[in-house]
């Protein structure tokens, strides 16, 4: 008999390290982490695009249904950059598994929601969980690229993660008018539970700082003044300004966020260094993509509404007409990913975001005219323009950021982009009602292409070309 000793060791770790020898390592990391970013963005689409369905459903209006697209953006908004950092201290893989763990249970959870409330509060929670694993994904992919191949990496991410939500109109809006919307969810949770498999087996160990202490005081500061400021704008929209709640958020928003910034200058371990704070090639990118999504995701959001009271389509074919603007986002971001080296930053930004704008000029002639095919077209450009500026602004980001922040980096991207989905959602479908009125659709999709204006001019102050090493 051989003794213990004297096996060879065969556990993960080995297995991980023996993986990471491999030339295309890399590869098997961006796949994996890849499935995971497809798993928890898979019933986005379908989902937005049977809300009318759902609200039926339970009995709820429009207002409040859309809670199911805008709450897990706030939520996500809020967590990204706290668990970005978390990763960056004690490693992205730690998060990441944990994560998709939480998100797996909650996502099986969702499905047995009982009422509007649950159906909000358990898809957040689930949404939130699996989404907090995006900074340390990132991260865990750039760590193991060489800078000068991070565009083409990033390029792919931002298309896959735009390719899931086209998956999930094919397949989900069958499987809801079949079988029901919970079904979504329990497809969810298994694909969650596969990519949470291959994490264990392939995702790599990053670098821990366990000797660094967790800026608390800053997290809460942090989130305080985002969670108000989101709550004045959603409940302002809905209840009206003069509201107490409304007044109190307002008040309570810029005195926490300017305490954050204070407290981030004073404290040893900041949650987001002030020196990245004082970088343009850090900010901007980030303000000037969270302006674009507040007009892209208000847009997206509106679109099955459109469709199913100028048009009266089913969910089926409302996610099916849906289709071109994450098809074009996904081709559009493989294409920005190898621009962005080329010709620099902000010349890609500055170009998706004027292609954005024109084109919801055009789909808003097609909804206030109910020409079909131009409607489809349009929002086809948009995710086009949407999709080229992806991987520039990440590729920014990450390189202001540095390797020791790239957590946070990505964090941080992620917040400021729910951010601006959550508040274009909100905005946007308080701004429409119940509106049938083609005019009205019209009068939306131009304030998108004025945000999107807004963005260019912001992407306009990044800079010149970054130059990879």
């Amino acid at each position: 008999m051989t003794d213990d000793t004297d096996r060879p060791d065969t556990g993960p770790g080995t297995r991980r390290e023996a993986l990471r020898r491999r030339p295309d390592y890399p590869r098997l990391v961006l796949a994996v982490a890849l499935f995971g970013a497809a798993a928890g963005s898979y019933p986005v689409t379908v989902l937005s695009a049977s809300l009318p369905t759902i609200a039926e459903s339970l009995g709820t209006s429009d207002n409040t249904i859309t809670w199911v697209i805008a709450a897990p953006l706030l939520a996500f908004a809020l967590a990204t950059p706290i668990a970005g950092k978390m990763g960056d201290l004690h490693g992205h893989r730690r998060i990441y598994l944990s994560g998709f763990t939480a998100g797996c249970l909650l996502s099986y959870a969702t499905a047995l929601a009982w009422d509007v409330t649950s159906l909000i509060v358990l898809r957040t929670l689930a949404q939130t969980a699996i989404a907090v694993s995006g900074p340390s994904a990132m991260a865990m992919i750039l760590s193991i690229y060489p800078k000068r191949d991070r565009p083409r990496a990033l390029g792919i991410w931002a298309a896959v993660v735009a390719l899931s939500p086209a998956v999930g109109v094919v397949s989900g809006g069958p499987l809801i008018e079949w079988v029901g919307w919970r079904a979504l969810f329990v497809v969810q949770g298994t694909t969650v539970v596969i990519a949470l498999v291959a994490g264990v087996q392939i995702l790599p160990e990053t670098r821990a700082r366990p000797d660094t202490r967790f800026d608390i005081p800053g997290s809460v500061l942090l989130g305080t003044g985002t969670a108000s400021l989101l709550t004045a704008v959603s409940r302002g929209l809905n209840s009206g300004w003069d509201s107490p709640l409304v007044l109190i958020c307002l008040v309570v928003s810029p005195i926490a966020l300017i305490a954050f910034v204070g407290v981030e200058r004073r404290v040893a371990n900041p949650l987001i260094a002030p020196r990245l704070l004082r970088r343009r090639a850090f900010i901007l990118p980030m303000a000037a993509q969270a302006v674009l999504q507040s007009g892209y995701m208000g847009a997206m959001v509106m679109a099955p509404f459109l469709l199913e009271r100028r048009w009266g389509f089913r969910p089926t074919i409302i996610g099916l007409l849906m289709l071109p603007r994450p098809l074009a986002f996904a081709f559009s971001a493989r294409i920005g990913g190898i621009h962005d080296p080329r010709h620099g930053a902000r010349r890609v930004v500055i170009t998706g975001m004027l292609t954005f704008a024109a084109a919801m000029v055009l789909a808003g002639i097609g909804a206030q005219q109910r020409w079909l095919p131009v409607f489809i077209l349009g929002a086809a450009v948009a995710g086009a323009g949407s999709g080229y500026i992806r991987p520039a602004v990440a590729n920014s980001v990450t390189l202001a950021a540095g390797d020791d922040d790239l957590g946070i980096a990505g964090g941080s991207l992620n917040m400021l982009q729910q951010i601006g989905a959550a508040v274009g959602i909100t905005v946007l479908t308080s701004l429409m009602g119940d509106s049938v009125s083609g005019t009205r659709f019209l009068m939306l999709h131009l304030l998108a292409a004025a945000l999107a204006i807004v963005a260019a001019s912001l992407a306009s102050r990044m800079g010149g070309t970054l130059h990879q090493e």
